[in-house]
């Protein structure tokens, strides 16, 4: 195993967003995004599909973003993620934490979908992204609003670092 890593998820309906916090440090960063539909719905799936994402680290806590409401309670949905979280951490066998996930995403200026035709077919306009680059983009996104969703959690814990897991784990 490379070391040891605090992670975060951003959890969707098709895509969870990833990040990582490694021992000594107390800076998230981003490091990608698993597809649910390719990692399965069950939880034990998920934890493979992110462990394999992490690369070997030894993973020794889960953050979940969880939308909790303006008071600070949980909805339906923000307990479906801190539940979603707990299966994910139970299978891995670490520890679960749940961080409000409000206002991580960036909201983006919608692209207009005005389109000019070159040579019968369709073409961008200067400057517009493709399908393949915003599909990118958006997963990218996710992974972001992840290390956001860690990086809070960590700034609420001033002078915590990642521990460094001892003995076999």
């Amino acid at each position: 195993m490379s070391g040891s890593c605090m992670v975060g998820i951003d959890p969707g309906e098709r895509w969870i967003g990833v990040a990582r916090s490694t021992a000594g440090s107390s800076l998230a960063l981003p490091v990608g995004t698993l597809d649910r539909s390719a990692c399965g719905q069950s939880t034990d799936e998920v934890a493979r599909a992110l462990e394999s994402l992490l690369g070997g680290d030894d993973i020794i806590g889960l953050v979940v973003g969880a939308p909790l409401r303006p008071d600070g309670e949980e909805d339906e949905q923000a307990a479906a993620f801190r539940v979603f979280g707990e299966g994910i951490a139970a299978a891995m066998g670490i520890e679960c934490f749940t961080q409000n996930e409000r206002f991580t995403s960036l909201s983006r200026e919608p692209v207009s979908r005005e389109r000019s035709t070159q040579r019968g077919r369709k073409a961008r306009r200067p400057g517009a992204r493709s399908a393949a680059r915003r599909r990118r983009d958006h997963e990218r996104s996710h992974a972001e609003s992840a290390a956001r969703i860690l990086q809070r959690w960590l700034d609420e814990r001033p002078g915590l670092q990642v521990p460094q897991r001892t003995g076999d784990g």
